[in-house]
């Protein structure tokens, strides 16, 4: 979604300075389409930043409906659907292996928020939720 974006505004601008389609660009404009295509990298990182702060905010929850039903808790789950997902967990683990893995969770969106390789953060999280 967000390369059509880009390719529709890269042309839009391309246009707007006076390029036709597939010749180039006129004298002094390179700054402008530099300046462009910065933005565009900027909201691509962000966009994969905040795509996995949801998928790591939804572990989270996942995580708590199965600590919260470790412990007796008969509170609604966050999320209906993984319910039975939930449940195997809670038989197949101990709450303390639950808070490590929240805990793991909540590490990598703090490695994340300073600014970690998101690839490395997650292979982290991945390590450290098999390790369980």
């Amino acid at each position: 979604m967000a390369e059509e974006t880009d390719a529709k505004e890269t042309e839009a601008l391309r246009a707007a300075l006076g390029a036709a389609e597939g010749k180039r660009l006129p004298r002094g404009t390179a700054g402008a389409m530099k300046e462009l295509e910065d933005r565009q990298k900027r909201r691509a990182t962000r966009t994969q930043r905040d795509s996995l702060d949801l998928a790591l905010t939804d572990l989270t929850g996942f995580y708590r409906d199965v600590l919260a039903r470790q412990f007796g808790s008969s509170v609604a789950l966050a999320n209906e659907e993984v319910g039975d997902a939930v449940e195997q967990l809670v038989t197949a683990s101990r709450p303390e292996q639950t808070l490590r893995r929240i805990e793991a969770v909540l590490a990598c969106r703090a490695a994340l928020d300073r600014n970690v390789a998101p690839l490395l953060a997650v292979e982290a999280l991945a390590m450290s939720l098999r390790a369980g």
